[in-house]
């Protein structure tokens, strides 16, 4: 896993310095001067700047159905945020998430086990972003690349479903594992990005992120089976899917690493589940000018040599 998760960081740096050359030519020449040297601008500050953003990416899950690279399951995210500007370094951003989460067995180390899930998931967030480059005092003046690290809170709500018979299956309800565990999980986001400086008022961001979350059951995979006598017949289905297999269905043996008996193992509770998001994020800044509060800039309406309607003209003397 740790090499995909490699593949994944390499590949978003090489995107983010192709998008990022592509457009440095065109971004040099971006016009600066109306501000450079303006005393009209003097009392102008970039603590208080806002933005909003929206952002389309990738989430891959790592859990209990894809513990190895060889169960890697891509799925589209999207994203609305609010950015506020705390100072030349520090923001804050508040985001809301919607992504798609899947994994299945088939194809894999445990394919015998024969369990798969797909979830859409929504995520609320709070994070601080702290850029290695400082923020120029002037909007149209800012770095042209800035990178940056970010880090936060907040809380994800997941809904695993499966496949049965032709029929979709909302897992949470029928207790797999015997528990009733609660769809909402803390968590915490953190990763790094690129910001790139597009025409006015337009940037352009690329991040990679890593969730850790306080559940295993992002997958309703964890612990061990359960007694199937014992349970709802949809329930008992959904928990083992080994008899689905027909004459490839495992039996028990004690040298197995994952067995199909009552008590035996089914998931790994030791490893919390995961997952990554990929994404860029077209961001507008609302207020580029701000004004200080001890700013002593006075705008005057501008004088015209001539007027109409009921203006006179000075007699000479």
């Amino acid at each position: 896993m740790r090499k995909d998760i490699l593949h994944f960081t390499c590949g978003f740096v090489l995107l983010a310095f192709f998008l990022a050359t592509s457009v440095a030519e065109a971004q040099r020449s971006r016009q600066r001067g109306p501000l450079r040297n303006s005393r009209l601008y003097s009392g102008l500050s970039n603590y208080g700047v806002m933005k909003l953003s929206v952002g389309v990416g990738s989430a891959t899950y790592f859990g209990d159905l894809c513990e190895t690279g060889d169960c890697i399951s891509v799925r589209p995210y999207f994203n609305l945020g609010f950015d506020y500007r705390f100072g030349g370094r520090v923001r804050a951003r508040m985001e809301g998430a919607y992504f798609r989460l899947a994994s299945t067995d088939a194809g894999g180390k445990n394919a015998v086990r024969n369990l798969s899930f797909r979830s859409g998931n929504i995520e609320v967030a709070a994070t601080g972003i702290f850029e290695f480059y400082s923020y120029n005092k002037f909007f149209n003046q800012r770095p042209l690349f800035s990178p940056y690290l970010f880090a936060g809170i907040g809380v994800s709500y997941f809904t695993p479903r499966t496949k049965y018979q032709g029929s979709w299956y909302t897992l949470p309800r029928y207790d797999t594992e015997g528990v009733d565990y609660s769809q909402f999980t803390p968590v915490i986001p953190f990763g790094f990005g690129v910001q790139i400086a597009l025409a006015n008022e337009w940037d352009l961001s690329l991040e990679v992120g890593y969730r850790k979350i306080f559940t295993d059951y992002l997958d309703d995979v964890s612990t061990v089976y359960q007694n199937n006598a014992t349970m709802d017949p949809i329930a008992a289905a959904l928990a083992d899917r080994t008899k689905e297999l027909g004459s490839a269905a495992p039996t028990y043996d004690s040298n197995d690493k994952i067995h199909w008996n009552e008590g035996h193992k089914r998931g790994n509770p030791d490893r919390k589940d995961s997952y990554i998001i990929v994404a860029a994020k077209l961001e507008y800044t609302i207020n580029p000018l701000v004004k200080t509060r001890r700013s002593n800039v006075k705008f005057r309406r501008p004088k015209f040599s001539g007027g109409t309607g009921g203006s006179r003209q000075k007699k000479r003397r």
